[in-house]
């Protein structure tokens, strides 16, 4: 029998147990919501529910006006889902049967966001959870929000303390392997289990940037009651909003993120991607030479890095014919501007919701004087089949030092290559930016 299998027959056993789990862990109900009410779009937004179970959270989020498709492995909690929905009057788009790995039912860019708040931790091998994060990449459309819980390496552990603490002791095979290698997986005398894969916490936002979403935040959600909330989950009225304030800030603090038991991490599929892809497109049809700089040409390479906005670098004369081509969509029309440090024919866009910036002839003020200090070396980057011309991403840690941006500088340095780096500081490649 496959770790699925076992999973799904545990989810079969009692799905009024699993509707019930919100009410039995309030605390973690209260502050997932307020983090699916801070990050998801509005109504009437495409959700999937992947891995929703019973459809606790599905059916709230269809009362309040958006579409919801539930997608889960159990099928009997798929039932009581349709049944606790029908007897509200809440009509979900759909009831869909199957595992996470496999969304091939959905067209890409199906949706505007997707709750992933189970699936992650049921798949014991790092290969299954790639896959399934690769396939919600595929099924949200760019700029689509994705929230994705964990269980915390020492979660099981915790549980122990509180409630057992003799367990570690009768059960000494699985706590071992939960603390080696997080994964709780069934013992063969077993008809059903709790499969899990049981995460530390420094791998999870590493997960997110290399699957291609931007990880924008990761929260605990048990804030500081994980196993000992039954008498706050208890509170009313004052009392009760008072410890969800202080549990809501305690679940921002990365001090604690290990010593919860769950955690939620929300990430982006990014929206300058694809419209840097199209962009490329164009201007190699138009013969606008450009050069790609900054964090989107950071972000190409790797490096785990919010993108803001899109720099180019190009010729004066490639600035005004990108103004002539893109004018209806400039948010500052490219002129010759300056401040006391630097001075290029600058101009702002805005292209399908992401900032683009044009830089023509980049100079600095040095020594009573303007000097080029554009990035000269050039690399083709491939974008999901687009050609990008992009800077050596060796030169971004230099720009940046002279700009005195030192933790950028630490944050490229581990992804540069030393032979282009050291080119660069001893002068066998020119270049420009210092």
């Amino acid at each position: 029998m496959t770790d699925l299998e076992f999973v799904r027959r545990y989810y079969d056993r009692s799905p009024q147990h699993e509707w019930e789990r919100a009410d039995r862990h309030r605390t973690e109900f209260a502050i997932t919501w307020k983090i699916l009410e801070a990050y998801l779009p509005p109504p009437p937004a495409r959700i999937l529910d992947c891995g929703g179970g019973p459809g606790r959270y599905a059916i709230r989020l269809a009362q309040r006006g958006s579409g919801v498709t539930l997608f889960a492995l159990s099928p009997e909690n798929l039932a009581f889902a349709r049944r606790e929905a029908q007897a509200i009057g809440i009509n979900l788009q759909a009831y869909d049967r199957g595992d996470a790995s496999d969304l091939g039912r959905y067209a890409a860019g199906s949706f505007d966001a997707l709750l992933l708040m189970g699936p992650l931790y049921h798949l014991l091998e790092l290969e299954g959870r790639q896959r399934a994060l690769r396939e919600a990449w595929r099924v949200l459309r760019p700029g689509g929000v994705l929230l994705a819980a964990f269980i915390n390496r020492y979660a099981g552990h915790l549980h122990a303390v509180c409630r057992d603490p003799l367990l570690p002791l009768r059960e000494a095979q699985a706590s071992e392997s939960i603390l080696r290698t997080g994964k709780l997986a069934p013992r063969d005398d077993q008809l059903e289990a709790f499969v899990a894969y049981m995460a530390h916490p420094s791998e999870v936002s590493p997960l997110l940037w290399s699957s291609g979403f931007e990880c924008l935040e990761t929260l605990n959600l048990e804030g500081l009651v994980g196993g000992y909330e039954s008498e706050v989950n208890a509170l009313q009225g004052e009392a009760w909003d008072t410890w969800l304030a202080i549990n809501w800030q305690a679940a921002h603090d990365p001090s604690l993120f290990g010593a919860s038991q769950h955690r939620l991490a929300v990430g982006r599929r990014p929206l300058w991607r694809s419209v840097l892809r199209k962009l490329a497109g164009e201007l190699a049809q138009t013969g606008i030479s450009y050069t790609l700089t900054g964090s989107a040409n950071l972000a190409l390479r790797g490096v785990p890095l919010l993108v803001n906005d899109v720099d180019l670098e190009m010729s004066a004369q490639d600035a005004g014919r990108f103004q002539e081509c893109y004018a209806e969509f400039a948010k500052m029309p490219v002129a010759l501007r300056q401040d006391e440090h630097y001075r290029s024919y600058f101009g702002r866009f805005e292209l399908d919701g992401v900032m683009l910036e044009v830089m023509g002839d980049l100079q600095r003020w040095e020594a009573g004087d303007w000097k080029p200090t554009a990035n000269t070396t050039r690399q083709q980057l491939d974008l999901d089949g687009v050609a990008v011309q992009a800077a050596w991403l060796e030169e971004e840690p230099l720009a940046n030092l002279r700009r005195g941006r030192l933790a950028r500088v630490a944050l490229c340095l581990p992804y540069c290559s030393p032979e282009r780096l050291s080119a660069l500081l001893t002068r066998q490649v020119a270049s420009d930016v210092i």
